[in-house]
């Protein structure tokens, strides 16, 4: 008896260590998710993700009129959001990475609302945004759409992840110190915590690879 309960137990404690184990290791492969994005956790990640939407979301749009100055401001966050915008759809859909899709549906995510943010700015004051890619974007688009597995995971994290926020940072910094209408530096003001977000953690997936 004492040996088939010693046994039993035995039995037991290596179920409970597999168990454990196996939560541990797990990426949640099954649902094609990761609890780790970059060296956030899932659930932080998704937190800042929150609290930046909602900081934009925020921000009111004023009817003055905007000067040449700051209408350029407001096209170089049009320019930048929408190449992040298009490339990251197609890495939330295509990329091989768990860890680099939930990076892409944030990053869509995040520009679907300041796109929507931005427009609702534009149009109170009277100012029309582009609507259609320009070359650069357009070209990435293509060579992303050709690609498939680790190297499109890759070229997006680098290209969009890290590239595309370095340039969104600086651009945000301008906002913030030189835009003189108060709803731009608004917009300056709430997407650039996020686009810092972004950027470090684009760093830390791009350092895995």
């Amino acid at each position: 008896m004492k040996t088939k309960s010693m046994t039993l137990g035995l039995m037991m404690a290596l179920l409970m260590t597999g168990a454990t184990f196996a939560q541990q290791n797990s990426g949640n492969t099954s649902s094609g998710t990761t609890n780790m994005v970059g060296k956030e956790s899932k659930t932080e990640f998704d937190n800042q993700n929150k609290k930046g939407a909602a900081a934009v979301s925020a921000v009111s749009a004023t009817s003055s009129k905007l000067s040449s100055a700051d209408q350029s401001l407001m096209m170089e966050v049009a320019k930048g959001g929408m190449m992040q915008l298009m490339v990251s759809r197609i890495a939330a859909q295509q990329a091989s990475s768990p860890e680099v899709r939930q990076f892409a549906q944030a990053e869509v995510d995040e520009q679907t609302g300041l796109s929507a943010k931005l427009q609702e700015i534009a149009s109170a004051k009277g100012v029309t945004l582009p609507s259609e890619p320009d070359a650069e974007t357009q070209t990435m688009v293509t060579k992303l759409q050709g690609m498939s597995g680790a190297s499109l995971d890759k070229m997006y994290i680098q290209e969009s992840g890290v590239k595309g926020h370095e340039k969104l940072d600086k651009v945000m910094s301008k906002v913030e110190s030189s835009a003189s209408d108060a709803s731009l530096k608004g917009i300056g003001k709430a997407a650039h915590p996020l686009v810092k977000t972004h950027l470090k953690v684009a760093q830390q997936i791009n350092g895995k690879m």
